[in-house]
């Protein structure tokens, strides 16, 4: 098995930096780590766009699968898109988001990071406020964690910002002129499917959805047991 090199871990780590679920398995021949990607409906175009990214650096033949959620009380369940991939070639990247066997953002994972993770984390947690304003979630589950990101954003860009806890999980608040700064710098290294957070355009979400991934989820209602099983042996 081919080992990633330093840019392979770099690349998975700005992508995964704040978004998908990393598990570890142990077995007799080793164990591997499972990755598990998901979006809504529409956030289709994101999804495939992620995945595209994720097969640059470990090429695989995991789909992207549609499935509904456990039915709610009321009955009703959610359409949801999952990527799911197995392999050991994962095992630096998780050790480096789960260093305690908990995901956290670290100072010296962020020390190996750039303008592409920047962007990903701004793609994947940007939220528009009124008069240009902007706040950024999923910058970890600690206060501390926040603080070492928005160190991290004003080193990679001169933009600074300050800790909001008003929610359960901290975010980064940037004030307008701080929010134009950081998106003009980092619009270069933009996901395509969400360019209009670099930008500030208003959009429609139907505009950017992803035809070809939506169609599945018409296609098929729910996974079977047997490809629920099949999802847990490595897929590489």
């Amino acid at each position: 098995m081919k080992l990633l090199d330093a840019i392979d871990v770099r690349g998975l780590l700005g992508l995964l930096l704040a978004d998908g679920s990393l598990v570890s398995y142990r077995t007799p021949g080793g164990g591997y780590v499972q990755l598990t990607l998901t979006a809504g409906p529409s956030e289709s175009a994101f999804l495939e766009e992620k995945v595209t990214e994720f097969r640059q650096f470990i090429p695989t033949k995991a789909k992207i699968v549609p499935y509904k959620t456990t039915p709610r009380a009321n009955g009703q369940t959610t359409p949801i898109l999952r990527f799911r991939v197995s392999t050991n070639k994962l095992r630096p990247i998780h050790n480096l988001l789960y260093p305690r066997g908990e995901r956290q953002i670290t100072k010296a994972t962020l020390g190996l990071l750039g303008g592409e993770a920047a962007a990903w984390m701004w793609a994947e947690g940007s939220r528009h406020l009124e008069k240009g304003a902007t706040d950024l979630a999923r910058v970890g589950n600690t206060e501390e964690e926040a603080q070492l990101v928005s160190q991290w954003l004003e080193t990679l860009t001169g933009a600074s910002s300050a800790i909001n806890r008003y929610y359960i999980r901290p975010r980064l608040s940037f004030n307008a002129e701080q929010s134009q700064k950081i998106k003009s710098i980092l619009l270069p290294y933009a996901p395509k499917s969400r360019q209009h957070l670099f930008t500030g355009e208003t959009w429609n979400a139907s505009s950017i959805r992803s035809a070809r991934t939506e169609l599945l989820l018409g296609q098929r209602e729910s996974s079977t047991q047997g490809e629920e099983q099949k999802t847990l042996a490595r897929n590489i």
